[in-house]
């Protein structure tokens, strides 16, 4: 099913995890060709989804820093190799952190919940996988 927020299993998995380890976030993200609010007056201003989600960044990519995370990669998803169109995504973000705890925290701010509104009406939808590294030899 194609989503863009967490559903409350989810979140309660994430605060059921172990909380102090680092985790990378990986984002496979789809963007609306204009973003819909539930406002009119944010619908009036025209922002395209990927305008609209670059809002959402200038609260979140702060905070993520503020915590001692990281953006580890952003990139455009130009050329779809393999996969049928409903795995077609515009955009792959990873952004690594420092702990659950850090993140449950910045997802429950009241700064970070009111952004949400912006990445809500920018976004078709988005895959989330939250990836722990594994040691190569």
């Amino acid at each position: 099913m194609a989503s863009t927020e967490p559903t409350n299993t989810q979140l309660r998995e994430i605060a059921e995890a172990d909380q102090e380890s680092p985790f990378d976030m990986i984002n496979l993200i789809k963007y609306r060709s204009i973003a819909v609010y539930e406002s009119a007056a944010d619908n009036a201003i025209g922002r395209s989804g990927r305008e609209a989600y670059q809002e959402y960044g200038m609260v979140a990519f702060p905070k993520i820093i503020g915590m001692g995370g990281s953006l580890v990669y952003k990139g455009t998803c130009e050329h779809q190799f393999v996969g049928d169109e409903s795995q077609n995504y515009d955009d792959l973000i990873i952004v690594r952190y420092p702990s659950r705890r850090a993140y449950l925290e910045m997802f429950n701010s009241v700064e970070y919940q009111q952004a949400i509104k912006h990445r809500i009406a920018g976004l078709e939808y988005r895959v989330l996988h939250e990836s722990t590294s594994a040691n190569i030899a």
